[in-house]
């Protein structure tokens, strides 16, 4: 093995552990939604942020100070220290993730970079997801002090905005990878457009689903109309359109926003039949169709996952593995596009 194939091991190796640490961050982040921990720490401290509560009174003094604040006028105003401290290290470990996240990407960047294992064309993309990793964790702070002001609430639209962003950035980082490892296995490129640009719709339809998601998490629209196919007794209910005007539903009314989440994923599992079908219509390579039939299996467990969300009234250990359901369904998406390569005209 000559020596570029061993730097890109080793490059390629750094960017799969920065994934699978995204990978989890959206776990950590899930449950801190599903758990309703995010407001529990009130300030940003980049660096004094690093260090827990070790003694009794830095507890007393946190939980004072969160008691200042509108989750606990409005909604926790009942919750003892104990209680305080459960919601308080769910945040604190999803702030500390994110921190290490950013550690883990920046100092072997450093190290790569100096010993040159990176061309310039792939330094350029790391420095991107660089400045996306920083600005997703000021935006995770923006997001929260949206619910310190007077609503005991986030932003909707921040909080969609931030989980899309870890997706993206998770994308970019797996796309990577996959292109590193082309590269490093002089791979011929014998594509075929039609399938190119279905999987690329795939990725985007995903994105768009995720970030729908995110409104429906925000404005807690999976416990209105928890039936299924049907909402209530209509597929489209009469309140779809109540508010004026009438726009802002698909922004701001519960219904519309769990209605437009149930159409694209529903989209998105035609989408992906559609793809399983083309890729036997064209007698694509064995490897494609073993992918397509992976992708199939996994939407159909999506999908399932997202009615059982929907009956169990949002029941925690569900919803989180449905979120994460939709990152193990974009994961196989990429694998699919950056494995194009291998398919026959």
């Amino acid at each position: 093995m000559n020596n570029n194939k061993v730097e890109l091991k080793y490059v390629q190796f750094w960017l799969i552990t920065c994934c699978i640490f995204v990978f989890i961050m959206v776990f950590i982040g899930g449950l801190t939604r599903l758990t309703d921990s995010g407001l529990s720490i009130v300030e940003w401290n980049i660096f004094s942020g690093i260090f827990p509560p070790l003694t009794n009174n830095d507890w007393v003094e946190l939980f004072d100070k969160y008691k200042q604040f509108p989750e606990y006028k409005l909604v926790n105003k009942n919750i003892n220290l104990y209680d305080f401290k459960f919601i308080f290290w769910m945040e604190y470990i999803h702030r500390i993730w994110g921190r290490l996240i950013f550690l883990i990407f920046l100092i072997p960047l450093i190290i790569f970079v100096k010993k040159k294992y990176i061309s310039d064309k792939l330094k350029k993309h790391l420095v991107i997801i660089l400045l996306l990793i920083l600005f997703q964790g000021l935006f995770g702070w923006y997001m929260v002090k949206s619910g310190l002001i007077n609503e005991p609430d986030v932003s909707h639209y921040r909080l969609s905005i931030h989980l899309l962003l870890a997706f993206i950035i998770y994308g970019y980082l797996l796309s990577l990878t996959f292109s590193i490892y082309s590269q490093k296995n002089n791979k011929k490129i014998i594509t075929n457009k039609s399938f190119y640009i279905m999987n690329l719709v795939l990725i985007f339809l995903i994105l768009i689903t995720v970030f729908s998601g995110g409104m429906v998490a925000g404005l807690d629209a999976g416990l209105v109309y928890n039936t299924f196919p049907l909402m209530g007794d209509r597929f489209i209910p009469l309140d779809i359109l109540e508010i004026k005007p009438k726009y802002i539903n698909f922004f701001e009314n519960p219904v519309t926003v769990q209605f437009d989440h149930r159409i694209l994923g529903l989209t998105t599992f035609t989408l992906i039949i559609l793809i399983w079908f083309y890729a036997r219509l064209m007698n694509f390579h064995s490897n494609i169709k073993t992918k397509t039939n992976i992708l199939l299996i996994v939407v159909l467990i999506q999908v399932c996952l997202g009615i059982t969300t929907l009956l169990s009234y949002v029941a925690i250990h569900v919803a989180i593995v449905h979120q994460l359901g939709s990152l193990v369904l974009f994961t196989i998406s990429i694998w699919i596009l950056k494995s194009l390569p291998l398919v026959s005209k």
